[in-house]
């Protein structure tokens, strides 16, 4: 899964945009392998991922053990819905393929908009419901969601300004089916700039 998923993350974390010193969190972070990578995209980055899983946040501990025990990376065991972190902790935050598992999506994306500082930015990665269909787990509790809910959670969820493209990865071998993704950008004017523009 994690090799099937490398062009996805790499395709979101581009969306993103990481600068040097950055403060990073990831939501549902899996097993970690991809975090290295992230920290090659810009110097002096400082990465926090979290996962529901202890399975996964242990995997994710072992792959990563250099940069965690240098302080460069933190990995805990939360939910989105209720993240140990104080308002305005992250200057961006990431989900890919984590959405379809959180209880309430409008829920989640409000508790993100907390941990971001004023102007921070969001990118979700989700795949579209028609790819959704082929996928064997969809039936297991399984939520997909549309531009149209997507954009208006985020609205809800305290951004001001959402941006959605469409991102289709290349299958490997002939076998392998064609996955489409929604790639969701969103982000919020700072206070000073929105009371100027009014």
């Amino acid at each position: 899964m994690e090799r099937v998923n490398a062009a996805l993350i790499d395709a979101a974390y581009s969306t993103l945009g990481v600068k040097a010193n950055e403060r990073i969190l990831e939501v549902g972070l899996g097993n970690g392998g991809h975090v290295a990578s992230v920290l090659a995209r810009a110097p002096r980055l400082s990465f926090t991922g979290i996962d529901i899983s202890p399975t996964m946040i242990a995997a994710a501990r072992s792959r990563n053990l250099a940069s965690t025990e240098r302080g460069q990376v933190t990995l805990q065991v939360a939910s989105v819905e209720a993240m140990p972190f104080p308002d305005a902790a992250f200057d961006k935050a990431i989900a890919v393929n984590a959405v379809y598992f959180w209880p309430e999506l409008t829920a989640g994306l409000r508790e993100m908009r907390r941990v971001l500082r004023e102007d921070g930015v969001l990118v979700v990665a989700a795949m579209t419901p028609e790819t959704s269909l082929s996928m064997p787990f969809a039936e297991h509790g399984f939520k997909v969601y549309g531009p149209t809910s997507l954009r208006e959670a985020c609205f809800e969820a305290g951004f001001d300004h959402v941006q959605i493209e469409r991102y289709a990865d290349q299958p490997s071998s002939p076998p392998s089916p064609r996955r489409e993704f929604f790639l969701v950008r969103a982000s919020r004017m700072p206070r000073a700039m929105s009371e100027e523009c009014r």
